[in-house]
Formats: C-alpha cells, structure tokens, sequence
C-alpha cells in the first residue's frame, strides 16, 4: 500500500481562496461587489430580494454557461499546445524549464452550467451544476502538489417580496448533491506507488459525497432615489449534510455581507458606484483588504429591464477588475478579467482569472 507521507506534507503555508457558491463574471468584472445589486438574470444567485423588484412576468433562460479560467491554465495550455505542435524549443530541457516555472502557480478551472431556471413574477427556480478544479504546486520543504475537486449539482429556488416602497426581502434554498476531492501528494514519493499493484484511488485521494443543503437570505433597502443598500446572509446556520452518506463533505461556512450601491441616472445611462464589505464576521481572519471589493458599472438601456450595454472596473481583494457586456436580444454575452488572492494578504499570492459568461433567455 502507499506510505502515509503520501498525503499532505505538512500543513499549507497560505491562507486559501474565499468560499464561493455559484460565480458571476459580471459581479467579478466589478470588484465582486454584488450585494445592494440591481436587478437581473443572476439576481437568485446574488440577492435574491432584487427579484421583487423587477417587472417580470414570465422568464425561461434556455441556457446559462459560465467558465472561469486561471491565466496560469491558460499559459499552461498554451505550452502543452506549443510542445505537442512542434513550436519554439524542442527537448528535455526547454521542457523542465516550463514545468518548473508551474510550482507556486495555481492552475485553475471552474465550470457552471444552468440548463434552465424559470421566473414567474418573484419566483424563480433554476437547477445548476457547478464543478470547480484546480492543482496547485508548491515548493515547501519538499515538492508538494495539491489537487482539489468540488462538484455542485442542485438547484436555486428563490422568492421575494417588497416590503412597502423602500424595502424589499427575499430568501432562496439551495439542494445539492455536492462531491469534494482532496490530495496532497508530496513528489519524492512518486517513485514508490507507481508500480504498486495493490494502489487504489482512496489511498491517495480524500473522496467525500453528500447531500447540502444550504439557505440563503436578502434584504435591500432603497431611502432615497440614487441610494441603496443591502444585507446578504449566505448559508444560514452553515450549508450542513442531510442525508446518511459515509463520508459527507465540510459544511459550507456562514456568510455575512454588506453592500451600497450610488447610481448616477443619465437615462438610457446608467452609472453605479458600488461598495461591498463581505463575510464581515470573518471566521476564517482574513485579511481586512481581501473583504473590501469596490466596483463601478456604467451601462446603458436599450430594450430589456437591464442595461444591455456596460463595462465594467473594480478592485477585489485589493486587485483590480475589469470587464464589459452585451445584450444581443435573447443572447447575452459577459467577459472578465479578475484576480483572487491565495495568500493571508493581498499582494502575497495573486491568482489572475478570466470570466466568460453566454445567456440565453425569453422575458415577457
């Protein structure tokens, strides 16, 4: 069987990336401030009380697709393409070179697929999976890569009210059957499991499947015209396992989010200021800086109840964001560029991500 130093080298030197339930590249574009939000084709998966707020009658998204991609997994594919085409340098050595040039660098990935989600005035439900992936490679005392995996399938189900002229609530549940894979695999031990015949997966990956589910609840407050305010509380109570699996994931940690939003009216222009203080209880201390996202958004309105048009700047976890949008009628399309930090401290341990998200959808 595989020696115990197989797994885990010691404890990780680095902070870790925030807990993140489902993605919006729209929201990252503008510093991943999303909690006094307006309202829009992602507003279960943001604040689900901006659902009161529109004036929908009936919507079916035929389709939402969203990749998130680390830049470092970019250049990586680009490498392999390079090397397998026969372009640049050829040999052993041009490719130890590369390879090294990946540790500290984490290759990153994150699918989100929404097949369909049906809206009726305030209501909404929308069935997703998600699976977010990643290795990273890190020179401690010895060579260690660390491989996680979480796959997400379930569904949003949310509904809103308004509270009189100012306020509006709204709260959303979410079940998921959820799967985690976790290693740490240290190099020097390669060597002795690779021709172990007895070699299973669970000797050297940290497999856990269950059933979440996880509550979600949002406030926004309007007081004046130009002005309002929000309050977000992810996973109430934390996201916890409902069902008789083995080995069930981690809960899915509570969170506390604060936000305003100043938006300028130049109709059909749109210009929203937008400050966000998140998971403001902080039970994992991080740093100050990485709950800070500030964001901007100028778009303009042509057809739909959003803005169909926009760009989008931002600063998340102390690195700036950029991004933009297009409304082609049924089709919407949104690009950004974002980083995160991995590190205790922005600035210790950058991680650039692109984000490209296509929507289909019908709205009456």
């Amino acid at each position: 069987m595989v020696t115990a130093g197989l797994i885990c080298a010691g404890p990780a030197s680095f902070a870790g990336e925030q807990v993140r339930g489902l993605d919006s590249s729209r929201a990252m574009a503008r510093g991943g401030a999303y909690v006094a939000a307006y309202d829009s084709d992602e507003a279960s998966r943001l604040n689900p009380a901006t659902l009161a707020e529109g004036n929908v009658k009936f919507q079916l998204r035929w389709l939402q697709l969203d990749v998130l991609v680390g830049q470092n997994t970019v250049t990586t594919l680009s490498d392999v393409s390079d090397l397998a085409s026969g372009k640049g340098e050829q040999g052993l050595v041009p490719l130890l070179e590369k390879f090294e040039d990946k540790f500290g660098r984490r290759q990153y990935a994150k699918l989100q697929l929404s097949p369909m989600a049906l809206r009726v005035f305030n209501f909404e439900i929308a069935p997703f999976a998600s699976s977010a992936n990643y290795v990273d490679a890190r020179i401690p005392t010895m060579p260690v890569a660390t491989i996680d995996s979480d796959t997400r399938a379930g569904a949003t189900i949310s509904y809103a009210m308004n509270l009189g002229k100012d306020w509006s609530i709204g709260t959303a549940v979410i079940p998921a059957h959820r799967t985690t894979y976790h290693a740490d695999l240290a190099f020097s031990d390669i060597p002795t499991f690779v021709d172990d015949s007895n070699l299973e997966l669970s000797d050297i990956v940290d497999k856990r499947e269950g059933f979440q589910v996880g509550w979600t609840m949002g406030t926004i407050w309007r007081p004046a015209k130009a002005w309002r305010f929000g309050l977000v509380l992810d996973n109430i109570g934390y996201a916890g396992n409902f069902s008789e699996f083995k080995d069930p994931p981690k809960e899915q940690p509570m969170k506390v989010s604060l936000g305003g939003d100043y938006r300028i009216d130049w109709k059909p222009w749109f210009w929203d200021f937008m400050v966000d203080l998140q998971d403001v209880v902080d039970p994992e201390r991080y740093h100050p800086l990485r709950l800070l996202h500030l964001g901007s958004e100028i778009g303009r309105t042509y057809v739909s109840r959003d803005t169909d048009a926009g760009f989008l700047l931002g600063l998340n976890e102390g690195y700036g964001t950029i991004g933009g949008y297009l409304d082609l009628f049924i089709l919407r399309l949104t690009a950004s560029y974002y980083a995160v930090e991995l590190g205790e401290y922005p600035g210790q341990r950058k991680d650039r991500r692109y984000g490209v998200t296509a929507q289909i959808a019908t709205t009456f």
